[in-house]
């Protein structure tokens, strides 16, 4: 384990690197770090958690570790890693990573200035990106290394490739440690009618379900669908969620995307969608919330 330590003097000279005012950061602040090689300086991105003690640090501290262990094997590099363990004055705070000049996946999928190609393509990649953990889970022997929190604020699309990368890794599923919180898994949701998903029996560190393909495929899916009708699908009642797909079905989405979607609140195995993204381009209008809102007022 490699420690950077910062004096106080040090840390409080840092720049502060502003999130998007629509993303909300409850664990942490955000930090330039510029690094000196040699004659180059390259900014870094320092991580300070709020909760530097207790059983939620000690779980935080054993994932950022796990995932600088084994981020060559795993070898996906569209993942922003931990680089890192940041410390000031010799007290543990958070960790360093790579900083990528980019804009937020949501805020993307929610810009009118987007085109839906580009929002299928970015959509895609997520999914392929699942598809590489999948393999990396099979063929490289880390079989509990899952995302875990999947949605929109946890993905970026880096400037210079105009591709999606995962950020926010720092709470995935890996090498044994508890099960963090995720946005879409919460068992206020439909997700708790379905017995595929298994309840999390130790909840110490606020994950409500065992990470598994299905909960990363039920996320991906949730967020698909919060794209085409532009509000949280996870909200809707049961009856609601199936009306909606219905009305997809009536305007057109191919029938076999539309049964995946079902899939997450049946009790088949999910799949993953991403290669059948492309017959969505010429619906985005319509599939929006206050669209259909109008045809069930008819």
């Amino acid at each position: 384990m490699e420690i950077m330590n910062l004096s106080q003097k040090k840390f409080h000279s840092l720049e502060r690197y502003e999130l998007p005012k629509e993303i909300f950061n409850t664990e942490a602040k955000m930090y330039i770090l510029p690094i000196k090689n040699r004659w180059n300086t390259v900014n870094k991105i320092l991580k300070r958690l709020y909760v530097t003690n207790g059983p939620m640090f000690g779980n935080k501290l054993q994932t950022i570790n796990s995932l600088i262990d084994l981020r060559e094997k795993i070898d996906i590099p569209e993942i922003v890693f931990p680089e890192k363990i940041a410390a000031v004055n010799s007290e543990i705070v958070g960790y360093t990573m790579e900083l990528v000049e980019s804009i937020n996946l949501e805020t993307a999928l929610k810009s009118y200035e987007v085109s839906p190609e580009r929002k299928i393509k970015y959509l895609k990649q997520v999914g392929e990106i699942l598809e590489k953990m999948r393999k990396v889970r099979k063929y490289k022997g880390i079989k509990d290394f899952y995302l875990n929190d999947i949605h929109e604020h946890n993905f970026i699309i880096e400037d210079s490739t105009d591709s999606v990368r995962v950020v926010d890794i720092d709470s995935c599923k890996i090498n044994g440690n508890y099960t963090f919180g995720s946005r879409y898994l919460s068992p206020m949701s439909f997700i708790s009618t379905t017995r595929k998903y298994q309840p999390e029996k130790n909840g110490i560190c606020g994950g409500f379900f065992v990470p598994s393909y299905d909960t990363e495929i039920y996320c991906y899916i949730v967020m698909i669908l919060n794209t085409l009708f532009g509000e949280n699908i996870t909200k809707m009642t049961i009856p609601e969620f199936y009306n909606y797909l219905e009305y997809l079905n009536d305007i057109g989405i191919d029938l076999e995307l539309l049964q995946i979607f079902e899939k997450i609140l049946d009790n088949d195995p999910n799949e993953n969608p991403y290669e059948l993204l492309d017959c969505l381009k010429n619906h985005f209008g319509r599939a929006r919330g206050n669209v259909y809102a109008k045809t069930r007022r008819k």
